[in-house]
């Protein structure tokens, strides 16, 4: 799937979301919000059009992104995008 400036909107948007609620959860219990909201959107794709297969590889490959992105923000170097 290819990168569209609409991707880091929507990411900018759940970021400032996650930020909101951050002071009152552990970064674990956010993290179980957040794969309980993922496993809905899995849950939620058209069957017709994305097999739960290819779902999960996009799953997959941007969690791979978003692991190497934290690490590169925190070590103050690129990564790319989603």
């Amino acid at each position: 799937m290819r990168s569209r400036p609409e991707h880091e909107v929507a990411y900018q948007d759940l970021c400032a979301l996650v930020n909101k609620h951050a002071p009152k959860l552990s970064s674990l219990e956010l993290l179980a919000v957040a794969a309980n909201m993922l496993g809905k959107l899995v849950a939620l794709q058209d069957q017709r059009a994305v097999t739960p297969s290819e779902a999960m590889e996009v799953v997959a490959k941007n969690v791979e992104l978003g692991n190497r992105q934290a690490i590169a923000e925190v070590s103050g170097k690129s990564a790319g995008s989603a």
